[in-house]
């Protein structure tokens, strides 16, 4: 970002956070600059703090994001959640040009109180459970029948973590976004072949080319696509950041691109969705984890049955409201995702 940008987005986070929490303007844009590696749904950080060149294109962009409607967002009764901890849903948008099924991408981001650590928690699509007022099903399923509502109202009964906000990805789109920032390197963790296109264990280079095979991946459970998407993710976030793309009158294809790939609730104003980025900005580096919600599920076979949770998921939800999804992953090392970042 430029020395503008980042003033902007300082003096804006100083107003949010109130006077006692103001500090050297200097240590501040340190923070700022830091790498993102949040995942999946930090691309609403990425709708929101990239077009942060001026107030009037900043509101321009994020007015330019598409609203979802979500019920549930507004409910009376939702799971009581600590004051100023931040829970977001992230699903894809089951649209995925030549697929005959969705992409089944299921994650929680959390944010601690403090803004500071927190983590992504990722679901696969086939994870069996009751679905309120339609009995038990795969959660992939509830987008289909109720829509993002009962998709989060099913994981609130679940897990009983208030969700407050919802973001959808086109998987169609990632591509434009791939092909915009030329290309990433991800850290594939098991060998996979996805539509004549081959994937070896380590690190591959993704283009807009293969970026849609390397989403779908049919020889893979629901399991193992999740691990992958996330990493495709991390992998778009980390090079975004990391080579300062969204500098305001250099890149606007690349803003264009994600701009296009993210829709939000409706619940969100164009201030909302900016000071989210700001938030979401505190959620780099070492202070993010990212789990896989434990299950009876292996992640390289084609199996798309049902899986089903395993008794230690009580504790991921406990960590979770708890503000503590690091202390969970310390202690459940066996959940953290493959290839994610230490």
């Amino acid at each position: 970002m430029s020395d503008t940008s980042i003033d902007f987005y300082t003096q804006q986070a100083a107003e949010a956070r109130g006077p006692d929490s103001q500090g050297p303007p200097k240590r501040k844009r340190k923070k700022l600059k830091r790498t993102l590696i949040a995942s999946g749904a930090s691309l609403v950080l990425l709708a929101g703090a990239a077009v942060a060149g001026s107030y009037v294109f900043v509101n321009n962009m994020a007015g330019s994001v598409h609203r979802i409607h979500v019920a549930a967002l507004t409910a009376k009764v939702q799971p009581p959640a600590r004051l100023g901890s931040l829970t977001i849903l992230l699903t894809d948008t089951q649209v995925v040009p030549g697929a005959n099924t969705n992409t089944g991408l299921v994650e929680l981001l959390h944010l601690n109180a403090n803004g500071h650590r927190g983590g992504m928690v990722s679901f696969p699509a086939n994870l069996f459970v009751k679905v309120p007022g339609h009995g038990r099903m795969q959660l992939g399923h509830t987008l289909a029948v109720g829509g993002p509502s009962l998709m989060v109202e099913t994981i609130e009964h679940l897990t009983h973590v208030r969700i407050n906000d919802y973001s959808a990805i086109n998987f169609a789109a990632v591509p434009s976004v791939v092909g915009a920032v030329g290309g990433v390197a991800v850290d594939v963790p098991f060998a996979v072949t996805s539509f004549g296109f081959h994937f070896h264990a380590g690190i591959n280079h993704l283009t807009a080319a293969n970026a849609l095979a390397y989403v779908r991946q049919p020889g893979v459970s629901e399991v193992g696509r999740m691990e992958l998407q996330e990493n495709l993710l991390r992998a778009i976030l980390d090079k975004i950041g990391r080579g300062g793309l969204f500098k305001p009158g250099r890149d606007i294809a690349v803003l264009r691109a994600v701009v296009n790939a993210v829709s939000v609730d409706s619940t969100l104003s164009n201030s909302q969705l900016e000071h989210l980025a700001l938030r979401l900005s505190d959620l780099k580096g070492r202070d993010g984890v990212s789990i896989d919600v434990p299950t009876t599920g292996s992640p390289r076979s084609g199996d798309t049955e049902p899986v089903f949770l395993t008794r230690i998921a009580t504790h991921l939800w406990q960590a979770i409201r708890d503000d503590n999804i690091a202390g969970f992953a310390q202690r459940y090392p066996f959940t953290v995702t493959p290839g994610a970042p230490a």
